[in-house]
């Protein structure tokens, strides 16, 4: 009974999170009347004007399109019904990914964190962000290829939590402004949380798992 209740607890949390990071890419879409053509008033693109058409803009586009996308194929692929049923669609998809996020969502998004507004810290979080996401993609990627799948699943996990980065951010950022809080350490320090603190929880849950199962096997 106990196990079924936490199956249960499991199955309710994820598609709690499931539909949040629906809900961010569909937020982010629409916030795409503000950006084609650029409305330096909204609240993301005040204060970029004298750079904005200087380069700044091809990263910019380049990540608001790409990064959606990963997120939706992301949410595809870590579905592990949808990878058992459709595999060779899994493997296509996965190539996409994999493509989207080394040539597109990472290079553009270490592009744009060197203009970060709040500073040194946000602009280092956000460039770690990226190069720690171009990491596990690939690899997750070369252990695909060696067919070391286990190894693999875990990666695009990591992968996958470190694009869910963007929910979490607007998620504090949510929080700050129902608190009516304008600290200005918030936004650098939620640079970081937003991905380093789900890849560590993520981290202790497997470890855990692996533990237990380690003491199952002793017993």
């Amino acid at each position: 009974m106990q196990r079924k209740r936490h199956v249960i607890l499991r199955r309710v949390i994820a598609v709690l999170a499931w539909l949040l990071i629906v809900k961010i890419v569909i937020v982010v879409v629409l916030s795409y009347r503000n950006y084609m053509p650029p409305n330096f008033a909204s609240d993301f693109l005040l204060g970029r004007k004298p750079y904005f058409f200087h380069g700044y803009h091809l990263a910019f586009y380049t990540h608001i399109l790409s990064g959606p996308l990963s997120l939706v194929l992301g949410m595809i692929l870590v579905n592990e019904p949808f990878r058992r049923r459709f595999t060779p669609l899994h493997r296509v998809l996965g190539r996409i990914q994999v493509a989207n996020i080394l040539l597109l969502v990472a290079p553009s998004g270490l592009w744009m964190s060197w203009y970060s507004m709040t500073g040194l810290m946000a602009g280092s979080g956000f460039a770690s962000l990226a190069i720690a996401t171009g990491f596990c993609v690939l690899m997750g990627w070369r252990r695909a290829v060696q067919r070391r799948i286990a190894e693999h699943r875990r990666w695009m996990w990591r992968c996958f939590l470190l694009l869910c980065s963007a929910v979490v951010l607007r998620m504090i950022g949510g929080l700050a402004t129902v608190a009516d809080s304008e600290a200005g350490w918030i936004y650098p320090a939620a640079a970081w949380a937003s991905w380093l603190v789900p890849l560590v929880i993520y981290e202790a849950w497997t470890n855990a798992g692996w533990l237990q199962q380690g003491a199952y096997a002793r017993n």
